[in-house]
């Protein structure tokens, strides 16, 4: 049965091709994709493909790209001969990867789950071994990669309880693609036990190779530019919001200006989708009318909130600002990853992270991160926080050394997949 709906699946996904074309030149009117390089979805090459063995690294978005740069250098440090080919899927994670400067690393947009474009793009590139990131799974460029003798690794595996409970419907059909990995390396525990309820085979936890990032090359003019805006500022951010976040944020910061008589107060707001950036203005500006967007270069000792419009430097405010808030949390829905902010020492914030159960329960555990539920809850912390309450100041201290303490994932992942790499 699974077989028989893969095969309509790879029915269909000729079928659709028109469809799916109109959807990739509809994203490049909205701004979305990189007009120059949507070829690249559909299986042309936009680089020549270089002489010698080349593993192919698949990593969605900005989360995965990021975990796979130390990879990247472990891995050609043991094969120094060997290129890499990094895939991404979004234009933020493509525009970052503009900023690797070395050529044995060639980046290309993930392409589309095609069975013509996917035959295209393996016989053009001709990996020789695929290593795919965390948990987006497409059943035709996985089978047909597959088919091709290739060995492939999935590197921290990520299987919520939402797309669990998804899955289970298809449990069949899941066992079938999920089968396709020679090895399965889940980033936490709660993960590897999603997975082997829903009949994957090969499974090891090791732990989130996000421990392992690093710390980015970022924009030391913009870092300027914000350290003479925060200068001397009580100052809190609010980070990856979704949906509803920043209106909370906006109401929190009138509360803390009020009760605290904070007239100087400073909110930046960094939503996870910056194209949300002037409508949420729009609307913070309805009750707080000192807001303005970070790239307008209006920003005075006036302005009370801050929208940051641009693109991968969250690094620099959880490095210049201590108290952090993390988005999709309030209401709850799966939370953000807190390595980052955790690294940088801040003090975290967060609605329930279900999406990150057990670093969740590790950080509680060693206190190194706070939960709340309500608006009051959050009120309290985060005016604690900014405070600068000596149990606060306790809890940004023990998130920098919970991810210290992680800092052997990276060369455990390596000991554990060298045997495969060519």
């Amino acid at each position: 049965m699974a077989s028989f709906l893969l095969l309509i699946y790879k029915f269909l996904s000729i079928i659709f091709t028109p469809v799916v074309i109109i959807i990739v030149l509809l994203r490049v009117l909205q701004g979305k994709e990189i007009s120059s390089r949507i070829k690249e979805r559909f299986g042309f090459s936009s680089i020549k493909r270089p002489n010698g063995k080349l593993i192919w690294i698949n990593a969605s978005s900005i989360g995965e790209y990021l975990a796979t740069i130390s990879l990247i250098k472990k891995i050609r440090k043991i094969k120094p001969k060997t290129k890499i080919l990094l895939t991404t899927n979004t234009k933020t994670s493509a525009l970052l990867a503009k900023k690797i400067t070395d050529k044995n690393i060639i980046h290309q947009f993930t392409p589309q789950d095609n069975i013509l474009v996917i035959k295209k793009f393996l016989n053009y590139w001709k990996p020789s071994l695929v290593l795919w990131m965390e948990s987006e799974l497409w059943p035709i460029i996985l089978d047909e990669t597959k088919k091709n003798g290739l060995k492939m690794i999935l590197l921290n595996g990520r299987m919520s309880d939402k797309s669990f409970n998804n899955w289970s419907y298809f449990k069949l059909f899941f066992k079938k693609i999920i089968s396709n990995f020679d090895l399965i390396l889940t980033m936490s525990k709660f993960d590897r036990n999603n997975f082997k309820k829903l009949g994957a085979k090969n499974l090891d936890f090791i732990g989130n190779l996000k421990f392992s990032n690093e710390i980015q090359n970022h924009n030391k003019l913009l870092e300027k530019k914000i350290k003479k805006i925060i200068f001397n500022r009580p100052v809190w951010l609010a980070a990856s919001t979704h949906i509803g976040e920043e209106m909370f944020a906006a109401n929190l910061h009138s509360k803390l200006k009020r009760n605290l008589n904070l007239k100087n107060l400073l909110t930046i707001i960094v939503p996870r989708n910056v194209k949300r950036s002037s409508g949420i203005k729009k609307k913070i500006k309805s009750i707080i009318v000192n807001t303005k967007k970070l790239k307008e270069n209006l920003v005075n000792k006036n302005t009370e909130i801050i929208i940051d419009d641009s693109i991968g430097q969250l690094e620099i405010w959880y490095k210049n600002v201590k108290t952090v808030f993390l988005g999709k949390s309030y209401p709850p829905k799966g939370g953000q990853n807190p390595i980052e902010p955790a690294k940088n020492g801040c003090v975290i914030i967060s609605g329930k992270m279900s999406n990150f159960k057990e670093i969740e329960e590790e950080m509680l555990a060693r206190k190194s991160l706070i939960i709340s539920n309500n608006f009051s809850g959050f009120y309290n912390k985060i005016k604690d926080s900014i405070l600068e309450k000596k149990y606060t100041k306790k809890i940004g201290i023990n998130a920098k050394k919970f991810v210290k303490s992680k800092d052997f994932v990276l060369d455990k992942t390596i000991n554990k997949i060298r045997k495969y790499l060519v």
